[in-house]
């Protein structure tokens, strides 16, 4: 039987939105000058991260109060438009998913570790991450943040954060990391992205 809780942090629903952008600086404009459209769709947090390891590459947390508004938002024609006009190249990736658990440290630009995988169990597969806390900070891990798709509430979504890329990439290439995977039910191979995270805002 699959459990969840949502800490009380948590907002009912977000999407990841992965695009292409031709110009940073362009896009991050008219980011910032879409924000009333955001707050009017029910957004009540925001949060960049620029892909280490593909240039030009933005993803985006959106979190939201209501599924219906965050819905119709990402697939608005004024969104759209507004891709367009920031430099956008082609169809923007979107994942849906539900917040489940928030520690993330919102204080400052941390870097950032998407990890994106599925598991047997959700329960199980939690009791086995919260088992390896101490192992993640030793690591050089200072907040996450749990979540799972809406989709398919198997595939759990997954950002780690810490001081610098190098801690972050160390711990994915450990070892050690692969095997409590596998005992904690992960199925197949993790999706690793490495990241510069923003600034959170609300």
């Amino acid at each position: 039987m699959q459990t969840q809780t949502t800490t009380q942090n948590s907002p009912a629903i977000a999407a990841v939105v992965t695009h292409d952008v031709e110009s940073y600086d362009t896009w991050k404009r008219a980011f910032d000058q879409h924000t009333a459209a955001r707050k009017r769709a029910g957004v009540v947090v925001t949060h960049i991260n620029r892909h280490a390891d593909v240039e030009g590459r933005v993803s985006v947390y959106i979190a939201g109060t209501d599924p219906a508004k965050l819905d119709g938002f990402l697939k608005s024609r004024e969104l759209m438009e507004t891709m367009r006009d920031a430099g956008v190249k082609g169809p923007p990736h979107v994942a849906v998913i539900t917040p489940v658990e928030d520690l993330t440290v919102k204080d400052r630009a941390l870097a950032g570790l998407i990890v994106r995988h599925e598991v047997r169990d959700f329960a199980a597969w939690k009791r086995g991450f919260d088992a390896h806390g101490a192992a993640r900070a030793v690591g050089g891990i200072v907040g996450h943040a749990v979540n799972r798709s809406a989709q398919n509430p198997n595939v759990v979504v997954l950002y780690l954060q810490a001081e610098s890329l190098d801690p972050l990439r160390a711990f994915a290439s450990n070892a050690d990391l692969k095997r409590v995977m596998e005992a904690a039910g992960v199925v197949g191979t993790p999706e690793f992205t490495f990241a510069h995270g923003g600034a959170w805002e609300s």
